[in-house]
């Protein structure tokens, strides 16, 4: 016998995903929410970036910047660039969720995820979690990375922690 509650929960996920409503556009990769407001996150992230000019996007990667030529430029992306192998940029956003009419700078938590990597080979290209969804293993690498090596400075930096979001499908899975 079906599970009502599952499949109930199922289309509704099916539902916010095919109206864009989870992550935007582009798609994310796993998703951090911090209980700070948006401009908070921003403060944070450009202090960080002080901080730790070695994530700043070097200046002959520049031209890979092109977000905003894109037409993504409503997603207040940042690029974060990591020189150790493997040598990648990660193309972030951070963005609120706001019910009905409520403004945006009301909202009390913000999430952060990655929207794209590009792996700087010369065959690279930016690639969305879209792209690599069947490799679990370089997903895994990659949030992990940006984990370690961003979410932890951003929690000690704001003085919060993060909540690591949950996939949708996790739902299903070991979830009698």
């Amino acid at each position: 016998m079906f599970n009502l509650k599952k499949i109930s929960i199922l289309i509704l996920a099916l539902i916010f995903v095919s109206c864009g409503m989870l992550a935007g556009t582009l798609g994310a990769f796993r998703q951090w929410t911090f209980p700070v407001q948006k401009i908070k996150m921003d403060h944070a992230v450009n202090i960080l970036f002080k901080n730790h000019p070695e994530y700043l996007i070097p200046d002959e990667l520049k031209d890979l910047d092109d977000w905003e030529d894109r037409g993504y430029g409503f997603l207040d992306g940042k690029i974060f660039y990591f020189k150790d192998h493997p040598e990648e940029m990660y193309y972030v956003s951070y963005f609120t969720y706001v019910e009905g009419f409520e403004d945006e700078k009301d909202s009390k938590t913000t999430s952060i995820a990655i929207r794209a990597v590009h792996n700087l080979t010369p065959e690279g290209r930016w690639n969305t979690s879209e792209n690599i969804k069947h490799n679990d293993k370089e997903i895994k690498r990659i949030e992990d990375r940006f984990y370690n090596e961003i979410i932890i400075k951003l929690e000690k930096q704001i003085g919060v922690k993060s909540k690591k979001e949950t996939y949708w499908y996790e739902f299903f899975v070991n979830n009698d």
